[in-house]
């Protein structure tokens, strides 16, 4: 062999050894990334339904991970308008009406993430026997709003 078809074949190599490694990479940190997302969405999760029994709450963890794309979507977009709404909160002088427009959107945003975990959590109800629903646990300080307290 000669030298140029040598040197051919080595920066070939030199090139796929280049391209495997990005390639690697970029799937190793889209794996943290998923795995990242998960635990958070486990740890929200888990802060937010305290009052339900253990295996209702993997339940509905389960259902809400099953549709990864559709939960992200959900987060990324609440996240975005929460960001958008500092910013014009910060914003000299204050635009009154693109902050209630800002406000608005966060509430919508909030409100389809909020109807993504009712879902998640009626599906999982729907499958539960009533002995198990009956261990619900009210929150014990109600809403936690201007003093309201549990019944």
């Amino acid at each position: 062999m000669t030298a140029a078809p040598r040197r051919r074949t080595t920066l070939f190599l030199a090139i796929a050894l280049a391209a495997s490694l990005c390639l690697n990479l970029f799937a190793g940190g889209a794996w943290l990334a998923g795995r990242w997302f998960d635990r958070h969405v486990e740890a929200t999760a888990a802060s937010v339904m305290r009052a339900y029994p253990p295996e209702l709450r993997r339940d509905v963890l389960r259902r809400l991970l099953q549709d990864r794309a559709e939960l992200r979507s959900a987060v990324g977009g609440l996240r975005e308008a929460r960001q958008r709404m500092v910013a014009v909160m910060r914003a000299d002088p204050l635009d009154r009406a693109a902050l209630d427009a800002a406000m608005a959107e966060v509430r919508s945003r909030t409100g389809a993430l909020q109807a993504l975990l009712q879902s998640a959590l009626a599906d999982t109800l729907a499958e539960t026997p009533a002995e198990e629903r009956a261990r619900i646990q009210p929150p014990a300080n109600g809403l936690g709003l201007l003093g309201d307290r549990a019944p």
